[in-house]
């Protein structure tokens, strides 16, 4: 198992980019968007793929390699010496290592949702209803202070302010000139944007993780981006909202290992 240079990124990438489970937080860094390292068998003909985002985010595919597996489990498992304080490890196609029971407890389930944009509710320019005192608008450069106190998400996944301004499509509701509520894109690769939204507990339930979503939707299907959702099945939250802007599930829900240094 060795580790790739950035020269030698393309090749994983070709490979990922035709892959059915397709993650732009995967993809981003694999177009060195964003932070992260690239494992593989073989510097010079790779098959197979280990890619772990700085933020912990991860995923394995390519071909079966028995070595290579046990190499990553020693990494994963024994060594842990990733970077983050935990892996989440996409699992559309789990490595036998983490299929016995005693990984029972670092398993939990996601489900990966495709908005249909016949079903997506048009909701136009009209904002934040009159009663919250806000708007509804994308993020400026004099607003990301306000987002990050808010939300702590300009850095999350992002290298730098420009980056998260320039390519995070970030959709924000503001009532009483504070932040209310985000949608952004986590990160963006091979066309897809990947969703994040958060709102603030203060002013939940009054509709504006949708606005921000069927806003940041609009935004990403005019420049040629296809926004996704991701959640835990058991976020009841948020599989309600992404349901009522319009996503839909096209696969089963995938097993997600937590793994902990």
């Amino acid at each position: 198992m060795v580790r790739l240079s950035k020269p030698e990124l393309g090749v994983a990438y070709e490979a990922y980019r035709r892959h059915e489970a397709f993650f732009p937080l995967i993809g981003a860094v694999l177009q060195d968007q964003q932070d992260g390292l690239v494992l593989a068998d073989d510097p010079r003909s790779p098959c197979r793929f280990y890619v772990e985002h700085a933020f912990g985010f991860a995923q394995v595919f390519g071909c079966d390699n028995a070595e290579f597996d046990e190499a990553l489990r020693q990494y994963l498992l024994v060594e842990k010496s990733f970077a983050a304080s935990k892996v989440r490890l996409y699992t559309p196609v789990e490595p036998a290592f983490l299929r016995g029971p005693e990984f029972d407890h670092a398993r939990s389930e996601r489900q990966r949702f495709f908005l249909d944009p016949k079903r997506m509710e048009s909701v136009g320019d009209r904002g934040v209803s009159s009663d919250t005192g806000g708007e509804i608008r994308s993020a400026q450069a004099g607003d990301l202070a306000a987002i990050e106190a808010r939300f702590g998400v300009v850095r999350r996944f992002w290298r730098s302010d420009r980056d998260f301004l320039a390519s995070a499509h970030a959709i924000v509701a503001w009532v009483n000139g504070e932040p209310a509520s985000i949608c952004y894109a986590a990160a963006v690769a091979g066309g897809v944007a990947e969703i994040d939204v958060f709102t603030h507990q203060e002013h939940r339930r009054i509709g504006l993780g949708k606005r921000v979503v069927d806003a940041f939707s609009r935004l990403c299907l005019s420049q040629g981006l296809l926004p996704v959702w991701d959640c835990f099945t058991n976020n009841a939250g948020s599989m309600a909202l992404c349901k009522s802007c319009g996503f839909d599930p096209l696969r089963p829900a995938y097993p997600f290992y937590t793994l902990n240094k």
